[in-house]
């Protein structure tokens, strides 16, 4: 494949052994004593964790004559890791397309340049495969930009704020997430950059893997603890009509009451 490889060199180490020892209560803001996972962590706590840093291959991809091997070696997974990022807006009125698409194996991340590739048809069906399990932490907006790029109909899709809720965590962000299940900082630090920039740098990249593998990572702690729910399949929310619709069918139901 004929595409831009990265090998990350992380100093970053896993503590999920110790991650108990350093949730301590004074740190913890938990309104149940015996809820097996905190409700949440101050920011002041998760700041003094470790980073923890995706450290397999990223492989950049770029060009639409490297897509179908990225896909061939995607499908080869049952589950896999699912981000996006979009560049960011200073300016009101200003809005920009998603730019990027993140997929990851627990060794490979890869990273779909879609502001140079659209969203390419293998790579949409990929994402309508129910069979392959996409896993993420606030996805609905992640979809609604990519459809925006193309319709599909999204599916096989695992929602981890959803399952976080469910087990009494009141903050399910991504980095919050992390920080409860592993005692593990993740970085934010490249979030804000222009991610259309002609050449994405090593620390954009491995921020960009690192978002998508720790959503991977997460959902197989939760399957090996047996706390994974027994629907975990999210489903794309039926469209709203507009809001002068709306306001025409509440006059009607008023006037007939």
């Amino acid at each position: 494949m004929h595409r831009q490889d990265l090998q990350t060199n992380s100093d970053s180490t896993e503590t999920e052994s110790s991650h108990q020892s350093n949730l301590n209560s004074g740190e913890i803001i938990n309104s149940e004593i015996d809820q097996r996972f905190p409700e949440r962590l101050s920011k002041e706590h998760i700041n003094t964790l470790p980073i923890l840093s995706f450290e397999g291959k990223i492989h950049l991809i770029t060009e639409s004559k490297d897509v179908s091997e990225a896909i061939k070696i995607l499908r080869q997974e049952p589950v896999l890791g699912f981000d996006t990022e979009t560049r960011p807006t200073f300016k009101k009125g200003d809005q920009y397309s998603v730019s990027l698409l993140q997929l990851s194996t627990r060794e490979e991340a890869f990273l779909f340049r879609l502001n140079y590739l659209g969203l390419p048809e293998e790579l949409a069906s990929l994402l309508a495969d129910p069979d392959i399990l996409k896993v993420g932490v606030a996805i609905l907006d992640d979809i609604r930009a990519l459809k925006k790029l193309r319709k599909f109909d999204a599916e096989g899709f695992v929602e981890l704020s959803n399952i976080g809720s469910d087990l009494g965590i009141a903050t399910c962000g991504l980095r919050n997430l992390a920080a409860i299940f592993f005692g593990v900082r993740i970085t934010k630090k490249e979030q804000l950059t222009n991610w259309e920039r002609p050449d994405l740098n090593s620390s954009q990249c491995l921020y960009a893997a690192t978002d998508a593998w720790i959503c991977l990572k997460m959902f197989s702690f939760l399957e090996s603890e047996k706390v994974l729910p027994e629907k975990i399949i999210w489903k794309m929310p039926e469209p709203q009509p507009p809001k002068s619709t709306r306001r025409f069918k509440k006059k009607n139901r008023e006037q007939g009451n």
